[in-house]
């Protein structure tokens, strides 16, 4: 039996406001104008890439779409303030116009032209314009009656001068009281003009029956999700972590490693002056949100707790969090957390891993690096694995080497790493070559 399916992406943080508040207000004129309105399922911003077509297989489809986003990362595109008429054989729409990017133009047409080889059957059902080379990028916003043209012509008209970013702006520094650079939530937002708000795809989402998504194929992240991951609030924060660092948006970027929080025994294992998990658990995370800011970005490289899952303490800490699974990571939330992951900086690379020793995750990464940030070691292993071991190229994050709080990447790179020999903590003095 064949299956129905549509792809498309989302909007999130500021567009995704702004798309919203531009439906709300035109539905509240719209019935003050009298425009009859088409009912429509609930109104989930976002903008159609592909479909909607059917096939007999959708697994290949999410196949299909997982191996064209492998090959993209950031696809930039921007929200405009434009509203038209759109799609008027049936009905009359308003929409909330977007501007693509090269990168945007070249993945759906890839994407659409794949797909449409994929299987005969999606070839035949898709729409006309999933064969065509252009394509009207667009956010629909509401719908309304073919035969109301004249009411909706007011309707188009009054959207198209009062619904402008610029009011948008207006709108929300008079409701917060605030300016606009301020109440900026979401990162998501790389730049803000008067012509529009840039945003970059995050996710490709894979929509079957009654539009429930199946899959979701994350850019930023490099891997395909399933239905509650893709609705999980938590991993959405580690896609715009990653985003964040991506873009050089993050105000600094941290590491750490090995909290261990409500872990009793370890205070004794590795001799940490603490004399209770509530006192431990206390200065760490006041130490954390006392140096990571709200916009700050945070590499944990592993080992969060003993009881409490990571995803209770993530919530408790400052920060765009990017975890890292560590030896101790069971539950089933960080089992899917990433081994290991590169990070570019100042002409260096960093391999972050949790244990240093974990030959085989190490010789899986294909690029070169410079130096290695790991944890799991603890202050154990102080001859081989200090808090810097410039002979092997390794820092050490453990907690107990960095006094229980973030390391920043900028206090690494002002140590001048490549001429430092060995430095035991990050309280010590570091021996030079």
């Amino acid at each position: 039996m064949p299956v129905s399916f549509l792809v498309e992406f989302r909007l999130r943080g500021y567009a995704r406001e702004y798309a919203e508040w531009a439906r709300e207000r035109t539905l509240a004129k719209a019935q003050e104008l009298g425009v009859k309105r088409v009912r429509q399922p609930r109104f989930v911003p976002h903008i159609t890439l592909f479909g909607e077509a059917e096939t007999h297989n959708l697994r290949n489809v999410i196949r299909e779409v997982e191996r064209i986003g492998r090959k993209y990362t950031l696809v930039p595109f921007k929200i405009g303030v434009k509203r038209g008429e759109f799609q008027k054989e049936d009905a009359n729409w308003l929409y909330v116009d977007v501007h693509p990017s090269p990168g945007l133009e070249q993945f759906r047409r890839e994407l659409a032209q794949s797909l449409c080889r994929l299987d005969n059957m999606i070839s035949r059902s898709c729409k006309s314009y999933d064969h065509d080379h252009r394509y009207k990028f667009h956010c629909s916003i509401t719908k309304y009656a073919a035969s109301d043209n004249d009411k909706f012509e007011k309707l188009s008209d009054c959207a198209e001068t009062k619904l402008s970013i610029d009011a948008f702006k207006r709108h929300k520094a008079s409701a917060f009281g605030k300016l606009f650079n301020i109440i900026k939530k979401y990162i998501s937002i790389d730049d803000e003009d008067d012509l529009g708000i840039n945003q970059n795809l995050l996710r490709v989402t894979v929509l079957g029956r009654g539009s429930r998504i199946q899959a979701e194929y994350d850019l930023m992240l490099k891997r395909l999700l399933n239905r509650r991951q893709a609705l999980d609030r938590l991993w959405s924060r580690i896609t715009v972590a990653k985003l964040r660092i991506l873009l050089g948006r993050a105000q600094n970027v941290f590491f750490i490693s090995d909290t261990h929080f409500d872990h009793e025994n370890i205070i004794g294992y590795c001799h940490r002056s603490f004399s209770s998990t509530k006192q431990m658990n206390r200065t760490m995370k006041k130490n954390w949100n006392s140096v990571v800011g709200g916009k700050d970005s945070v590499y944990f490289l592993g080992d969060w707790s003993f009881r409490r899952k990571a995803r209770y303490w993530m919530r408790q800490l400052n920060g765009y969090i990017f975890p890292i699974r560590g030896s101790h990571d069971r539950d089933e939330f960080s089992r899917e957390f990433c081994t290991s992951e590169l990070l570019h900086s100042n002409g260096r690379t960093f391999l972050l891993i949790h244990d240093p020793g974990d030959e085989e995750a190490i010789q899986n990464i294909k690029e070169r690096y410079d130096w290695i940030i790991h944890g799991h070691v603890h202050n154990n292993k102080m001859d081989r694995y200090p808090f810097i071991n410039g002979e092997k190229k390794t820092i050490n994050v453990s907690v107990e080497l960095t006094d229980y709080r973030p390391v920043s990447l900028s206090y690494l790179l002002s140590l001048n790493l490549d001429s430092i020999k060995r430095m035991r903590t990050i309280d010590s003095q570091p021996e030079r070559w």
